[in-house]
């Protein structure tokens, strides 16, 4: 090598060291963009990057999830094996009988039925649903039940109270005495349990209004026709309904009757007796 050859490249060298290095901060100054091949410049993934160091990052980043453990979605036209085995990979059991469901969440006098819970554990299966999932699904319908129940339960008590006022009013004075009767017939030519049936309303079959007066009805003929002694355990007083006191005013009315005769001896009886059933009959 010539000697100027050497001195050209001592200066060369010289030069090197000397020029200061170029920090992040001034690249990040400038427009980072410059530095990379045009055609990829506006790329819209590098949309969200402003500098060099978050483009370092990005890469990190995604050369970390390189080696994750990823699940794709099975598309349109997947087979059955596929979606099984992607539901298989989010977790689902690998049978039905493998989902370990609790029932805390059963509503208070609802027990739980062997049958439903093989119906819900097969559909949560055929659904790919993870264990979490089916627990979720599972309580949320527990909680529905439970709302459902006791409005259908305050509903029934609603029903069953209006059904009490509307039959006091019907049977009067009377209405102890025909719930005797009632009970006296359900219990001689029925059974205690057969009032206890619930029917779709939510109501029991005793306290069903057709129910109770055709009971009624039943005693009033038995005691009449038959005698009072004929219902074990049946006692009345006697007491008329509103539509049997209008009866009696009626017989008691009519043409020709010390009623309408001041000067009959029975006349005042009659009077009182007319009184005391138009009272009745209110």
């Amino acid at each position: 090598m010539s000697e100027e050859q050497a001195t050209e490249v001592s200066a060369d060298v010289m030069r090197d060291a000397v020029q200061p290095e170029v920090t992040q901060s001034e690249v990040s100054s400038e427009d980072w963009r410059t530095a990379i091949p045009e055609e990829i410049r506006d790329h819209k993934s590098l949309s969200h990057i402003n500098d060099i160091g978050a483009l370092a990052k990005s890469y990190v980043h995604a050369q970390q999830m390189i080696g994750a453990d990823k699940v794709v979605l099975p598309g349109k036209s997947a087979t059955e094996d596929e979606w099984n085995e992607f539901y298989t990979r989010i977790g689902r059991p690998e049978a039905p009988d493998n989902y370990n469901l609790s029932l805390e969440s059963m509503p208070e006098g609802v027990e739980a039925d062997e049958g439903m819970m093989n119906w819900f554990k097969e559909t949560a299966f055929n659904a790919g649903m993870t264990p979490q999932q089916a627990q979720t699904m599972l309580d949320a319908y527990n909680q529905l039940t439970g709302e459902t129940v006791q409005m259908t339960q305050q509903e029934a008590e609603q029903r069953v109270a209006q059904v009490e006022v509307d039959l006091q009013r019907e049977f009067g004075q009377a209405f102890e005495d025909k719930l005797a009767l009632a009970n006296g017939v359900l219990h001689e030519f029925g059974s205690p349990d057969l009032a206890e049936i619930q029917l779709a309303d939510g109501t029991l079959l005793g306290d069903n209004p057709d129910i109770v007066r055709m009971f009624a009805n039943l005693g009033t003929y038995i005691t009449e026709r038959v005698g009072e002694d004929s219902l074990e355990g049946v006692r009345t007083t006697g007491a008329l309904t509103p539509e049997g006191a209008m009866d009696k005013v009626r017989d008691l009315t009519q043409p020709n009757t010390p009623y309408w005769d001041a000067r009959h001896p029975e006349h005042q009886y009659y009077v009182n007796e007319v009184l005391k059933y138009r009272s009745a009959a209110v």
